[in-house]
């Protein structure tokens, strides 16, 4: 029997991961330690209430006594920190809070595990902007990082944080990078599913200029991914999820504006946003070939499922239910 523990299990990658545990090995343990934030819908888990084997435990990781108590009593041998706070633009009006929730936090698991004596596996998210703007080419697992605003050097430095536990203290984890996932139980602060949710209510809106390309996959699809590093990759490690497609900004709303048919609400690019990095790339090729995993959704197809699941669950995200 599995007993595993999401950190940030409210958010929309721990989210994902907890339904797709609890679908894929209905036998586990899936604890969920998390915090509510502003990025939180209290009704997330309501579905979830009455799942013999789903806990959910409200707490904040810098509560070390908490999260130390949680990892024993529930005896969870694999951890999914997937806890942070991730909206770029936020990071530069708030970036003491970035610093708190995805350095600090990340260190007071750390100094937990230390304290364990026989800590869980865990599995550190992380993204692709530690590696800052990258004009060529794509980025390999040792490359130098070079983040470029408040949120990817809160999570550089975690990165480096978790490096430095398991080479001293023999922590046993594995760092993880993706790129910009989107699906369900996605805030609609962020592109796609602002997006989506524009055309699903008929609001007229605009975009930055700009071509800021990006990687993209399905949610589900990252799930997946770190299910199998969990069990196939090598402590120690760190594996880049490869995306389904690089595309920019403009290609991304002309998709979603064609699969909703609601071309006429777009009206246009107007300002630019704050210090954008136009390009990140990762090179994927450690978990294509070594692990032998590729994105089973197609982007397009992962647009068309996005924007079913906001149509029939508007409670979610729309105030009028």
């Amino acid at each position: 029997m599995n007993r595993i523990c999401i950190t940030g299990g409210t958010g929309f990658l721990g989210n994902n991961l907890i339904r797709y545990f609890l679908e894929k090995y209905p036998k586990s343990l899936v604890v969920n330690y998390s915090r509510h934030t502003y990025a939180v819908n209290p009704l997330t888990h309501k579905d979830l209430n009455d799942v013999s084997n789903f806990k959910s435990i409200a707490g904040d990781i810098n509560n070390v006594l908490l999260f130390k108590e949680t990892l024993e009593k529930y005896k969870i041998d694999t951890l999914y920190h997937t806890a942070a706070s991730t909206h770029v633009d936020r990071s530069f009006l708030y970036p003491e809070e970035f610093l708190s929730s995805n350095l600090v936090g990340t260190f007071s698991i750390l100094e937990v595990l230390r304290r364990i004596k026989k800590p869980p596996t865990m599995i550190y998210m992380s993204t692709d902007e530690v590696f800052g703007d990258v004009a060529t080419g794509y980025c390999k697992e040792q490359d130098q990082r070079n983040p470029h605003n408040p949120y990817s050097a809160s999570k550089a430095a975690a990165e480096l944080y978790c490096n430095a536990y398991y080479h001293s203290y023999g922590i046993p984890i594995i760092l993880v990078r993706s790129m910009n996932m989107f699906g369900e139980y996605q805030h609609p602060e962020k592109l796609i599913a602002k997006i989506i949710t524009r055309c699903l209510t008929n609001q007229h809106f605009t975009l930055y200029k700009g071509g800021s390309v990006r990687g993209w996959i399905y949610v589900k699809d990252s799930c997946s991914a770190l299910d199998l590093i969990a069990q196939k990759g090598k402590i120690g490690e760190t594996y880049h999820i490869p995306p389904d497609a690089y595309l920019a900004v403009p290609q991304v709303a002309e998709t979603i504006l064609k699969a909703t048919g609601k071309e006429e609400l777009f009206d246009g690019y107007k300002g630019r946003r704050l210090k954008d990095d136009e390009r990140y790339a990762l090179d994927g090729s450690k978990v294509l070939y070594e692990l032998q995993w590729r994105p089973p959704t197609g982007f397009k197809e992962g647009i068309h499922k996005s924007i079913k699941w906001y149509n029939e669950n508007r409670w979610f995200w729309s105030q009028g239910g």
